[in-house]
């Protein structure tokens, strides 16, 4: 399973970065997640386009507030 790094540290035998990835065993993994030096990496899904359809001729219109009268 895939870790990230959340401090520098020694995993898997070399030195790791804050911030890079890494594939670790079950015993390692649990000892440095228990230290607070990796955590568990879930793949990242795509961000889905949702906004196909659209254009800019209808997009809503913005306006300000009315001008105030003297009086």
């Amino acid at each position: 399973m895939k870790y990230k790094v959340l401090r520098n540290t020694v995993a898997a035998g070399r030195v790791r970065r804050m911030g890079s990835l890494v594939e670790l065993d079950d015993a390692e993994a649990r000892t440095l997640m228990q230290m607070g030096r990796v955590a568990p990496h879930a793949e990242e899904q795509p961000m889905e386009d949702r906004s196909i359809g659209f254009s800019e001729e209808t997009k809503p219109r913005r306006r300000g507030r009315p001008k105030k009268v003297d009086g």
